[in-house]
């Protein structure tokens, strides 16, 4: 089974992390593929400088994933991607990796409204090429 997980370092995406690694250790061979993008808009005069923040942040979230895995004792594969729109990223790598399914936090680094799930999240589930479960972070 081939799993991919968008991380954007919040707790919702590390808790689908550590969700899909469960999984991918309960149905060997698997293997967990994490994503992260950052958002390119060039049109924008600030366009490249919103991007290099972005992807900083989208580094840096790899890496909580990563650590995250190997605490699991899964070594991922990683990819940055690059695009106008984080879901649109997310499916389109996807659809390009042939993935069986994504696990995705039902919330990301955006996640200041009270509703169900983020609008990324939405988006995933609704145009994603293969099933998608979304995890929910426990509330304190």
């Amino acid at each position: 089974m081939k799993i991919l997980v968008p991380v954007d370092g919040s707790a919702y995406s590390l808790k689908a992390v550590d969700n899909a690694c469960v999984m991918a250790k309960s149905n060997p061979p698997s293997t967990i593929v994490l994503v992260a993008a950052a958002v390119e808009i060039p049109e924008l005069d600030e366009g490249r400088y919103i991007y290099e923040k972005m992807k900083v942040q989208a580094e840096s979230a790899l890496k909580k994933g990563k650590d995250v895995a190997q605490a699991k004792g899964i070594t991922p594969e990683m990819i940055l991607a690059t695009g106008p729109s984080a879901a649109d990223e997310i499916v389109s790598v996807a659809k390009k990796e042939k993935v069986d399914m994504i696990v995705v936090g039902s919330r990301g680094l955006g996640a200041k409204t009270g509703s169900f799930m983020g609008s990324t999240a939405s988006k995933v589930v609704t145009y994603s090429p293969c099933s998608v479960l979304v995890v929910k972070q426990q509330e304190d």
